[in-house]
């Protein structure tokens, strides 16, 4: 009896085993079905220049993914090729700029090896084509096995923009069929200021790695796009670099696309020329035609109070006394603020970069947005001295305005603050010099270009007695005006000779040359910069 009841408990526990055992193959059979992600590196193609690229990975709902949105910033491999290499399997991802609204849209992740620009396509980091490029491990012991792009006329010259900082940049060239300029790591370049470097390329050769004279710091295997081009080793691009008589260093706004109506934007430009005197022209261009903001003149800078909303663009013209022009151009978005949630400072008066000691100076605040919760703005004004100590009490309110009296000379800031009523914060802080009697700005006072000269010159040079001196009056006319400066500077570029003008009176310096100085003293003295 009882070895029936022993086999009836063991035909039983055999039972509940094979039960279970069937239970852990399915299971095991639903989780290898599961199991859809992959691993390894993935690759994107920035084709869009976004400034940074990262990657959003993530599996299902989202319980499993590579990190909180946007994700991981991706490597700059080569060029405008960005990769990132995961030991987790992911189903899925996304390729953004960092977050900042530009992203592609949920993507099934193929695997290991895979770039994608549009479409997935498998990729090599040791066989890939030059665009997108990959990058060298170490720098080529043998020529690679390109056929040469002549460069146009010969012996040209190449630009590194040094924006990475290195201590010094060197250029290896090179190309089948012409072998190097010397061997790794090339040859040293030149610093001709303003962290420019540039080497003279005296033959054909195709490619170029650029470097700081070692393996430590370079960029890939590049194709050499011909003279008068200027590579950013921080940016990795080329772009056309100038080298006109007017040789344009930089133009600007103080606050980036896209800004709103009514905002205070400030455009500014920097230029050499080797003609002398650079003259600036601002311009905006809109739908609605051409607005001249600032016309040729000395001044550097302009300001631009949009009452439009669009797509502008932002012109920027140059010459020089001799006649040199060049231009640049930049487009330029202006928005509506009129349902924005987040705080904008539009601008904030006095515009004056002087104000008086001992008497009070009103600061008034224009802004926008702020359309959420209460729809209210709040306003502070936080003062600082030369020294950086705050000078004032600073606290929020609804007021735009706030009286300050300056007690003593020299430098003062004032940070101004707009916040919603949801806590979102705008800043921007303008500097001012305490004087004790304000006084016209030379920068703010343009110089006007000189222009192709007067239409009602004397057709014969007036006879000048020793009484008729006066300094300045070029062409004795009893006057001095820019049309005096302008007979100099024509006079400096050879359009005429000095014969045409009276020399005594155009040497104002009295160093018996005629030169752009005369003609910039004259100028200072139109402006009532300058007496004599």
């Amino acid at each position: 009896m009882r070895n029936k009841h022993f086999k009836s408990a063991i035909s039983l526990l055999l039972t509940v085993m094979l039960i279970l055992s069937a239970v852990l193959c399915v299971t095991a059979a639903e989780s290898d079905v599961a199991v859809t992600g992959a691993t390894g590196t993935v690759y994107y193609e920035n084709s869009g220049n976004w400034s940074s690229v990262y990657c959003y990975m993530w599996n299902g709902g989202g319980e499993t993914k590579n990190a909180d949105w946007p994700g991981q910033p991706m490597t700059n491999f080569k060029g405008n090729v960005f990769k990132y290499t995961t030991n987790t399997s992911f189903d899925n991802v996304i390729f953004n700029n960092g977050g900042n609204g530009q992203q592609t849209d949920d993507l099934q992740f193929p695997g290991d090896g895979q770039i994608y620009n549009g479409s997935w396509s498998a990729y090599s980091e040791h066989n890939a084509s030059d665009n997108p490029t990959d990058a060298p491990t170490t720098a080529p012991t043998t020529a690679p096995t390109t056929t040469p792009t002549p460069n146009p006329g010969g012996s040209t010259m190449v630009y590194c923009k040094n924006t990475a900082g290195w201590s010094t940049v060197s250029c290896y060239m090179w190309s089948d069929a012409l072998g190097n300029n010397g061997g790794w790591p090339g040859k040293t370049m030149t610093n001709i200021g303003d962290n420019v470097w540039q080497y003279e390329v005296t033959s054909n050769w195709n490619m170029i790695i650029f470097n700081n004279g070692s393996d430590s710091q370079k960029t890939g295997d590049m194709q050499f796009p011909g003279g008068g081009y200027i590579y950013d080793n921080s940016t990795n691009k080329w772009e056309k670099y100038d080298t006109s008589p007017i040789m344009v260093k930089s133009v600007a706004t103080d606050v980036a696309s896209p800004q709103y109506k009514g905002c205070d934007i400030t455009l500014s430009a920097n230029a050499t020329s080797t003609g002398g005197t650079v003259y600036y022209k601002f311009s905006v261009k809109g739908a609605s035609g051409t607005t001249v903001l600032a016309d040729f003149s000395t001044k550097s800078t302009a300001v631009w109070s949009p009452t439009a909303t669009g797509t502008y663009t932002l012109v920027y013209d140059f010459k020089d006394a001799a006649g040199n022009e060049n231009q640049r151009t930049a487009t330029y978005e202006i928005k509506d603020d009129s349902a924005i949630a987040e705080p904008i400072i539009k601008k904030v008066t006095p515009g004056a970069s002087q104000i008086k000691k001992g008497s009070a100076t009103t600061f008034t605040v224009s802004a926008g947005g702020g359309k959420t919760g209460t729809n209210l703005l709040f306003y502070k004004f936080t003062v600082k001295d030369a020294n950086g100590k705050i000078v004032n009490v600073p606290y929020y309110t609804k007021t735009a305005s706030y009286k300050f009296t300056p007690t003593a000379l020299g430098t003062y800031t004032v940070t101004v603050s707009v916040q919603n009523s949801d806590n979102a914060l705008a800043e921007r802080t303008y500097t001012y010099q305490s004087v004790n009697e304000i006084t016209e700005d030379p920068s703010e006072t343009p110089t006007e270009i000189p222009t192709d000269g007067p239409t009602d010159a004397p057709t014969q040079k007036p006879t000048v007695t020793p009484g008729d001196y006066l300094k300045g009056d070029a062409n004795s006319d009893g006057e001095v005006t820019v049309i005096d400066a302008t007979l100099i500077q024509q006079c400096v570029a050879q359009i005429i000779s000095t014969s045409d003008i009276n020399f005594n009176n155009a040497d104002v310096n009295a160093d018996t040359t005629i030169s752009v100085v005369d003609a910039t003293l004259i100028q200072r003295f139109v402006a009532k910069l300058e007496n004599w």
